[in-house]
């Protein structure tokens, strides 16, 4: 994660992750990178899949999500958090959060805990389509400044890439 914000001229999206700071798990984000989005302008969009929001893998609740959020929110930033829930590609569901029609469930919730209209809009898609639009008008002025790369991957990797 540390090396594609070195890397990337365009805001970054952790499409399917949560904090790994209340789920260690490789696929989550660390506050450490948390912390630089708000340079990037990248979004973590907040996975719905247990094994990735609670330390008991099978088992999460709708209040483990919003903690999730909230976390993202606290270290990164109300600009910088979404919805990435998953639904297409997890075998296991958050009780009470089984398919797009429960999202009000989760936005209740957050609502509960003090979140305003505005910053849930942001939540709901507002982050994720300024990020889109961010990324394509990165694309453009990169198309106007320099030709497109023609490196293979082995070139581009410096030779290091193994069978993986």
């Amino acid at each position: 994660m540390s090396d594609a914000l070195n890397l990337v001229e365009a805001p970054v999206i952790f499409s399917h992750a949560g904090a790994q700071a209340l789920a260690d798990h490789p696929r989550n984000v660390p506050d450490s990178i948390l912390r630089r989005l708000t340079e990037n302008g990248g979004v973590v969009m907040q996975v719905f899949y247990p094994p990735y929001i609670s330390v008991d893998d099978s088992v999460a609740s709708i209040s483990d999500v919003a903690d999730h959020i909230e976390h993202i929110r606290t270290v990164a930033g109300i600009n910088h958090v979404g919805i990435g829930s998953d639904f297409d590609g997890i075998p296991t569901y958050v009780e009470g959060l089984e398919d797009v029609s429960t999202f009000p469930a989760l936005f209740m919730e957050l609502a509960r805990r003090g979140w305003t209209d505005q910053e849930l809009s942001k939540l709901a898609g507002e982050n994720l389509l300024r990020v889109m639009r961010e990324t394509e008008a990165v694309a453009m002025r990169l198309q106007r400044e320099r030709p497109p790369s023609t490196k293979t991957y082995e070139e581009l990797d410096g030779g290091r890439s193994g069978s993986n």
